[in-house]
């Protein structure tokens, strides 16, 4: 049962966070694609990767990562920004993307507003401790993709 109602409501809020998204780009010129959006929040929530870091963590390859960083880029959504040991640029997005963004308008904070008009204090007590165990859970399951990814490192550098 927990599971049937666990799938309906993350369907639910995939369908609606994406017509959220594409309520959010539209269709103006000069408008990003829904790739180039996801992409550019990508980029957004992990701060400022380098571009290794971002095609690391959407699993593409560096190439392809580079071609959508300069696409972001020529659009003026994100840029780039060298380090200090200029070997490596770091990107981040631009205040053009912030305006389109919308974060205060958030999808996120629409379920949550949705949340508070129907539960009461308890009930609300509640679902923060099961989203603690949630974030609980992600955060173990970040360490093990980390550690993992630490050892696959270090039996590619003993196999050279």
């Amino acid at each position: 049962m927990i599971e049937k109602n666990f799938e309906i409501i993350y369907r639910e809020f995939r369908l609606r966070l994406y017509k959220h998204v594409f309520d959010i780009i539209g269709e103006k010129s000069g408008s990003l694609s829904a790739t180039e959006y996801f992409s550019a929040e990508v980029v957004y929530l992990l701060g400022s990767p380098t571009i290794t870091e971002f095609a690391d963590y959407l699993n593409i390859s560096s190439p392809n990562a580079a071609y959508k960083v300069k696409s972001l880029e020529s659009k003026g959504y994100i840029t780039k920004e060298q380090t200090d040991d200029r070997r490596t640029f770091r990107i981040r997005v631009t205040d053009k993307f912030l305006q389109y963004y919308h974060d205060t308008d958030s999808y996120g904070t629409f379920i949550m507003k949705m949340l508070s008009e129907r539960l009461g204090p308890e009930e609300l007590e509640k679902v923060d401790r099961i989203f603690e165990q949630f974030i609980a859970q992600i955060d173990l399951e970040k360490e093990k993709e980390r550690q993992s990814k630490k050892e696959k490192e270090k039996e590619a550098k003993w196999s050279e």
